[in-house]
């Protein structure tokens, strides 16, 4: 008798390794579809296996989770590389190992939103309260990096005391707006939703890389500075303002609907850019902290993890305040698709 489960198990999971057939948006839930996609989605209700399995086949989610799975172990390879580095300066270590850990959490919990939210609308809205608590450690992380190997000295002083609880602060904030406006509107969302999204996050970013405007001001007036000494920044706001702009309008998707169904999306555009982006601003703190930081700015190891434990806590709880609130959601997706389907009939 055990033999025979034991069968029927591989025999299941077999099947569920072979191609696996998508649907047309029509045949999936309002709550799946994605603005412009008209194929390639994934049929909701089957097991976990089924869906981790979906990453080896073609669907208008494998770019997406692919971005973000390769971009996970580029980051893993070059956070080692820099702490078995004999010339990386071990005083700030602590900056490169918080942004890298920031990264991987970011990168991993969008690649598991991306690869389990079709399952059905629970594990949706829960995959996606993890994907924005993810994008959060990543703000999190370039606000530790930027103040404490970038970060203009005078600033430095003035907000030392500050800066880390703020910065948690700002980035469980930045991830509590996300999740609400995930649960406020519906589809297909308005761009009132997307304002919600990026000036949660987008304001805490243009503050933190605020503090780096200073040093292209003196460089300016300083006839002996070259704005190209500070290009390594320049790079990574252009790639953040590109990744955003992609994030923002669902372009080219929304201009050629159906075309890019599988390969092209601008949700894709936008995981290659962060993931390039993020590679870059490891090459600018490796930089910074070898022409730029001072010793006064070495970091506290313990104050760090303080932060991030702390930032950790508050995502946990807004997730866990926020369950009867997704619970009411899918109910009242469900009384509107039931009174649809009864009028249709």
């Amino acid at each position: 008798m055990g033999q025979d489960k034991l069968l029927c198990l591989v025999r299941r999971h077999v099947a569920q390794a072979r191609v696996q057939p998508t649907l047309s948006s029509e045949q999936v839930d309002l709550l799946f579809r994605e603005p412009g996609i008209l194929s390639g989605y994934r049929p909701s209700g089957q097991g976990f296996i089924y869906y981790f399995a979906s990453i080896l086949h073609i669907h208008n989610e494998t770019i997406n989770i692919w971005t973000h799975l390769v971009g996970f172990f580029l980051i893993l390879y070059r956070w080692l590389s820099l702490l078995y580095d004999p010339s990386s300066s071990s005083d700030f270590l602590p900056v490169i190992t918080a942004f890298s850990v920031c990264c991987l959490a970011y990168t991993f919990c969008s690649t598991l939103a991306h690869t389990l939210h079709s399952k059905s609308p629970g594990l949706h809205y829960l995959c996606f309260q993890i994907d924005y608590a993810g994008i959060g450690f990543y703000t999190l992380g370039c606000s530790i990096y930027v103040f404490y190997v970038s970060c203009y000295h005078q600033y430095f002083v003035t907000l030392r005391r500050y800066f880390l609880p703020s910065v948690v602060i700002m980035s469980a904030t930045g991830c509590l707006c996300c999740c609400i406006a995930k649960l406020k509107y519906t589809r297909p969302y308005p761009f009132r939703r997307k304002l919600w999204q990026l000036f949660s996050f987008g304001t805490q970013t243009v503050l933190v890389f605020s503090l780096v405007l200073p040093r292209y001001v003196n460089c300016v007036s300083d006839p002996q500075c070259h704005l190209s000494s500070l290009s390594h920044h320049s790079n990574v706001v252009a790639f953040i303002t590109t990744s955003v702009f992609f994030f923002s309008s669902h372009v080219p998707d929304k201009l050629i609907p159906g075309k890019v169904d599988i390969i092209g999306q601008g949700h894709q555009i936008f995981h290659v850019l962060c993931t390039v982006g993020t590679l870059l601003q490891f090459d600018t703190i490796v930089w910074d902290i070898k022409h730029y930081a001072t010793m006064d700015m070495i970091p506290s190891t313990s104050a760090i993890c303080l932060a991030m434990c702390s930032y950790l806590l508050l995502v946990i709880c807004v997730i866990n305040t926020l369950r009867p609130f997704v619970v009411d959601r899918i109910q009242k997706d469900l009384n509107f698709k039931t009174r649809l389907n009864n009028k249709l009939q």
